[in-house]
């Protein structure tokens, strides 16, 4: 079941938000926890971390992207239901 709405995008370097060492760390272990969360997960995220929806989403279509790739596929697509 479809639940998250996280796109994987690779995202150039100069357009990620700039992230201090705990955001990283706390973004990074939601990420494994939940690859793809939904709208009011981002909220939660956000506020948690610090940052805005919007730069919370860009992170995590940018991390999607790179995980995908790191899996062998193509990082600029689909979804990930996990």
């Amino acid at each position: 079941m479809f639940t998250g709405n996280i796109r994987a995008q690779l995202t150039p370097g100069h357009k990620l938000p700039k992230l201090n060492v705990d955001q990283m760390t706390s973004l990074e272990e939601n990420f494994k926890q939940n690859r793809n969360p939904n709208d009011f997960e981002l909220s939660l995220i956000s506020a948690e971390v610090g940052l805005s929806e919007q730069d919370v989403r860009v992170w995590y279509q940018h991390r999607l992207a790179v995980w995908r790739q790191r899996q062998g596929l193509p990082a600029n697509s689909g979804y990930v239901n996990e």
